[in-house]
């Protein structure tokens, strides 16, 4: 498997930390970082794009669309675009005639064959590469794709709750590498129930709420103040940015 990745950002160095199965062949930018990934690199954008038949476009979405535009593709390539908010529509009229799939993924978890990627619609190919870096989500309606897209958000979010978390022990005299393993192994512990638990939500959520108990309060105290809620409308926003688009469907 060889493919070519235009951008050479953060997220783009987490897929190649995590494949190392895969041959990369990367567009000549971010020279430290290049150098540390240790791949080959394409003398432009556009000898990247002559030399490989599978494309992964990992450019700012602000920006990327209108550079995959300026290159030139050919019939028989394959295009995955990991811009956040790009149309399916709007990148294969942008790599026409080569076909074009979109995907969604965390990033870092990618890193470490951890991380969930969401692919629309479903390739073969793209979910082979995918597999290298976590569990693969394949939809098969723009709708289904752009709601769970909005992991992508969640996904940096909870770094963040997890920083507060841990910093919250850590100010209250916890040593800060305790707190921070002990915010991660908790929360990865109860990640591993979610997937491995045969219990719905509900049962689940009764089975660790004593009534009276010390979490009934905790959870308490967020409700009252908007904590949990806040959520829903944080997600919504992000989802109303990313838009439920028409010109997501596949023809």
């Amino acid at each position: 498997m060889r493919i070519g990745v235009l951008g050479v950002g953060s997220l783009a160095e987490y897929l190649i930390r995590g494949a190392e199965a895969v041959e990369f062949v990367l567009s000549p930018r971010s020279a430290e970082r290049v150098a540390r990934l240790g791949c080959e690199v394409a003398g432009s954008n556009q000898e990247l794009v002559d030399e490989c038949d599978a494309v992964l476009v990992c450019l700012p979405a602000a920006t990327g669309l209108e550079v995959v535009r300026g290159l030139r593709f050919r019939a028989g390539q394959t295009v995955c675009s990991a811009m956040a908010g790009v149309s399916l529509a709007a990148l294969r009229g942008a790599v026409g005639p080569a076909q074009g799939v979109v995907a969604m993924m965390p990033g870092y978890a990618n890193a470490y064959g951890m991380g969930p990627s969401l692919l629309y619609p479903a390739d073969p190919f793209w979910a082979g590469f995918l597999g290298h870096v976590g569990p693969v989500h394949a939809f098969d309606t723009a709708e289904g794709f752009e709601v769970a897209a909005v992991m992508g958000a969640m996904s940096g979010a909870t770094v963040f709750l997890m920083r507060h978390l841990a910093g919250w022990f850590a100010g209250r005299g916890l040593d800060p590498a305790l707190a921070r393993q002990l915010v991660a192994e908790v929360l990865r512990g109860n990640a591993e129930v979610l997937l491995r638990s045969q219990e719905d939500l509900d049962a689940i959520t009764a089975g660790v709420t004593t009534p009276g108990g010390i979490t009934e309060q905790l959870v308490a105290v967020l409700r009252d103040r908007g904590a949990l809620g806040a959520w829903d409308e944080a997600m919504d926003a992000v989802l109303a940015r990313m838009g439920l688009r028409p010109d997501l469907d596949v023809a």
